[in-house]
């Protein structure tokens, strides 16, 4: 997901980059609006990818998607009776656990030891109905058990959870930094349904805990954080109290990590040339900035292309009146979008192809991919008769008319970020040429992303919206576009289904598959989930992206794949090479 500012603005008075004190310095084009909040009410990736530095888990995933342990003694499996299933009398599985035991020397960075009382309060606060986290499920039906200890319990799924022994550990958060102030919010929201209101004072409580100008007071992962200043930097140290020790010792590793917030990618891009930065985020230059500094590498620094986790697409507004005034509830009309652009040609000219074009939300490395799902080729005398279906014809100005109001579409996409913004410009292009007008409307992405735009599509201030999730492709579960995903005031706008789009058929078929342990049978299921979902169109699909990043050569454990999504994945292991730091781990060209 995600001004042009004088390059002086970022090379003056901001930390030093380089191994010399054994600091790194990463660049991103994205600032997040908050940081370390346990139950993820805000889902930017940059916010996920700095997380990764602070927050840590009973487990991890590691780049070959191998489940291992991080604060407990040992990943729950079949063999050492860790994880169980609980099947009814024709062999369906209706209950499944995992026991998880917390390293004893496990703490929160002020070195209060972490105990089965901060995974109950993060239960607790994540399923209250007052919380607007984006989804509960699969924790809202859970139940943790405590063992003999406050240091070993079960979490117990019912109706069961598919993905468990991969993803089932249940997160944290310090039961007693934040006790008295959800006391307060708790008393202060007594009886209250969602609503602005409500909402804000949830803003209220997490702010205490997740902004600039109040920092995470304690936090359980490799680093803590320890200044932000806002549109410029944010800087990490390392937190000695956190459990695992790098090969070598702690002190041959990176000591702080500093994040400069460079929105404008060309600005970027030239930090990287002239040494301001050492690495580059996820969210950082776009493909064809990142082409070029590969094409132009040495031994200075390398840039890597990481295929698979990002889905750029451009969500369809389905909500409110204007979207009715302009049929874009009609799935014909979103069809005819969809055919009126040539997608083939568009990643041929902005990635030399090297970005492939998508016909579905689900990623081909997902075991669920339904590689049959109907396609759209561009088409344009097929659009304009699909527009014509629904009403829609050429006025004397060759813009698209029906019942007095003409087809004008605004267009937005995150402030920028160059690549959309060409994409953009070829798309107005191509619309326009079947009678479409697109009026190109971007914002920073604190505005995007934020809580009155995609989120209220019903306010009717989008009609196109072009962006991207990221997510793993083990654990695809189709919950983007579920009804109950539709952010409504009654969830306190706080699903991700943006578009609005809520199909019966397709709701009832994820539904089921959530809880289908049978491969085969899920990927039927999935199979006619996409196959509903194209037909639809409540998104234009494009493509899905190889994420590219850079890093200066001699930076270590610096890398990450589809199934760990960011760079920062093994934090407390991230050094450089002159340092003594110990290579675990290398990025593949």
């Amino acid at each position: 997901m995600k001004k042009a500012l004088a390059l002086t603005a970022f090379l003056i008075g901001t930390a030093l980059a380089g191994p010399g004190n054994n600091s790194l310095v990463i660049g991103t084009s994205q600032e997040p609006p908050n940081i370390y909040d346990p139950w993820n009410t805000n889902n930017l990736a940059i916010t996920s990818e700095i997380n990764n530095f602070m927050g840590a888990g009973l487990t991890y995933l590691d780049n070959g998607g191998n489940v291992l342990a991080d604060m407990a003694t040992q990943v729950p499996t079949l063999a050492n009776g860790g994880y169980k299933e609980v099947k009814d009398g024709s062999g369906k599985v209706v209950r499944n656990s995992l026991t998880y035991t917390i390293r004893p020397d496990a703490k929160w960075s002020d070195g209060t030891a972490i105990t089965v009382d901060d995974f109950e309060f993060w239960l607790k606060v994540r399923n209250d109905e007052r919380v607007p986290v984006p989804d509960r499920y699969p924790y809202d039906g859970a139940k943790i058990t405590r063992g003999a200890n406050n240091r070993t319990f079960t979490i117990t799924f019912e109706p069961p959870y598919l993905f468990a022994q991969q993803a089932g550990a249940p997160g944290l958060a310090p039961a007693k930094s934040m006790q008295a102030a959800w006391s307060a919010f708790d008393t202060a929201t007594k009886g209250m349904k969602p609503s602005e209101a409500l909402n804000d004072q949830w803003t209220k409580f997490i702010s205490q805990f997740t902004t600039s100008n109040n920092l995470p007071k304690v936090v359980a992962g490799p680093f803590k954080p320890t200044t932000w200043r806002p549109g410029n930097s944010l800087t990490m140290t390392r937190n000695t109290n956190y459990w695992r020790k790098p090969s070598g010792g702690e002190s041959k590793y990176v000591q702080t990590v500093t994040y400069r917030f460079i929105p404008n990618t060309n600005t970027l891009k030239v930090n990287v040339l002239s040494g301001q930065v050492d690495a580059l985020a996820t969210v950082g230059l776009t493909f064809d900035q990142a082409l070029d500094m590969q094409g132009r590498q040495g031994n200075k620094y390398t840039t890597f292309f990481v295929p698979g986790a990002v889905w750029e697409h451009i969500d369809v507004n389905t909500r409110g009146q204007r979207s009715k005034d302009l049929d874009l509830d009609d799935a014909r009309v979103r069809q005819a979008l969809l055919l009126s652009i040539n997608r083939p040609a568009l990643v041929q000219a902005l990635f030399q192809g090297r970005q492939p074009v998508s016909n579905t939300f689900v990623n081909p490395l997902s075991a669920v991919y339904n590689a049959g799902v109907t396609t759209y080729g561009f088409d344009a005398n097929r659009a304009k008769s699909l527009f014509a279906a629904a009403g829609w014809r050429p006025g004397s100005d060759g813009i698209l008319e029906k019942g007095g109001k003409k087809m004008i579409l605004n267009f937005g996409t995150t402030a920028g970020n160059a690549v959309r913004e060409r994409v953009q410009q070829i798309l107005q292009a191509q619309w326009k040429a079947v009678g479409v007008q697109v009026n190109i409307q971007n914002y920073p992405a604190s505005v995007f992303f934020g809580p009155d735009f995609l989120s209220k599509g019903e306010s009717g201030k989008w009609d196109l919206a072009m962006y991207a999730w990221t997510s793993n492709p083990i654990f695809e579960n189709g919950d983007l576009f579920k009804g109950s995903a539709v952010p409504t005031a009654d969830n306190g706008y706080s699903g991700q289904n943006n578009s609005g789009w809520s199909n019966a058929q397709y709701n009832t078929l994820q539904k089921a598959s959530e809880s289908n342990f049978n491969a085969a049978s899920r990927k039927q299921q999935f199979a006619q989930m996409q196959n509903i979902w194209a037909a639809n169109l409540p998104s234009l699909p494009l493509y899905f992206r190889s994420n590219p990043y850079t890093r200066v050569n001699g930076l270590v454990n610096y890398d990450f794949s589809a199934y760990t999504l960011y760079p920062s994945w093994d934090a407390y292991r991230i050094g450089w090479s002159t340092k003594g730091a110990v290579e675990a781990h290398k990025q593949g060209q």
